[in-house]
């Protein structure tokens, strides 16, 4: 009896010390980021911010936070131009907005505000000046920013179902779609490829640091791993049966995946096998990697830190 409650002491210890509650929000967070010790999330229809080593709102932006002008769908952090650039969803108008805001003089410039249809996606390259709209109309815009005029349109994807998840490196357009589909698309050549086409719905996706393959997650707890160049077939592996949504790379080694049953698993990229896993409850939405800890947001309000302890 005694040591049947030792080994369950130990076990509620061990769970308990793996993860930590760092932040309890008003509701869920969609997107966050962590900007050397600041932690800066949506939290609805808000930008906020709070300062890992002080425990308190930081002067990274305006310690009330600021409104992003509907619910807040993804946020990103441009270091060089010292902008925070939000894209969000009016509840009520079909009208999404991307918003620039200036971090030293910790305003939006209403004027640089650009509205568009409703968003499904958003993704922004401060390295080329580029950011990227999948939208409700089944097309995706591309646009350079920066100069004069503010915003100017370089070309438009017109699809036949939605792209809900996108992303871009080197020239090149990653796009998935409620088709089953993985594409890519060179803004150079404007050469639309489809790289792979399976019957499940798919969710969510990242890639390894070269950009060689592609990991998808699927609405029945899939992992796929998709080669770029078609060198060799897709590997699907089961991690579970749940919606997958939260993807994030560790180490270029790991895949850390999250689904609506609160699963997280560590699943090493050689073998497509899981290594470690943890259990948070409530659904899973995004998953940041911070050196060796990872953080999540979750249905349940939180933002946890977890220590991976990879062996």
């Amino acid at each position: 009896m005694k040591v049947a409650l030792y080994i369950s002491i130990i076990l509620v210890f061990t769970k308990v010390a793996c993860q930590e509650v760092i932040l309890n929000t008003g509701f869920t967070v969609r997107d966050f980021d962590i900007i050397d010790n600041t932690l800066l999330y949506i939290e609805k229809r808000d930008i906020k911010n709070y300062n890992l080593i002080t425990k308190t709102h930081d002067t990274l932006i305006d310690t009330n936070g600021y409104f992003i002008g509907g619910y807040g769908l993804k946020l990103f952090c441009d270091y060089k131009n010292q902008n925070i650039i939000t894209a969000s969803n009016e509840l009520i108008r079909d009208i999404g907005s991307i918003r620039f805001y200036d971090v030293p003089k910790k305003e939006i410039n209403l004027y640089h505000v650009y509205y568009t249809t409703e968003l499904m996606d958003f993704f922004l390259d401060p390295q080329d000046s580029l950011f990227f709209l999948s939208k409700k109309d089944k097309q995706i815009d591309m646009f350079k920013y920066g100069g004069v005029p503010r915003y100017h349109k370089i070309d438009s994807l017109k699809l036949n179902r939605y792209s809900r998840k996108i992303n871009y490196s080197k020239g090149n357009l990653y796009y998935i779609t409620d088709y089953g589909e993985v594409c890519n698309y060179n803004l150079k050549t404007r050469r639309n490829k489809r790289i792979y086409k399976g019957e499940s719905l798919l969710v969510n996706f990242t890639s390894d640091n070269k950009y060689k393959n592609i990991y998808v997650t699927t609405f029945d707890g899939k992992l796929i791993k998709v080669n770029i160049d078609g060198d060799f077939p897709a590997q699907t592996i089961g991690i579970g049966k749940d919606i997958v949504e939260a993807i994030a790379m560790y180490k270029d080694k790991y895949i850390l995946t999250g689904d609506w049953k609160g699963i997280i698993k560590l699943i090493d990229l050689q073998t497509l096998s899981p290594v470690k896993q943890w259990h948070n409850k409530q659904r899973i939405v995004k998953i940041v990697v911070n050196d060796d800890y990872f953080y999540t947001s979750s249905s349940d309000r939180t933002i946890k830190r977890w220590k991976i302890e990879q062996k």
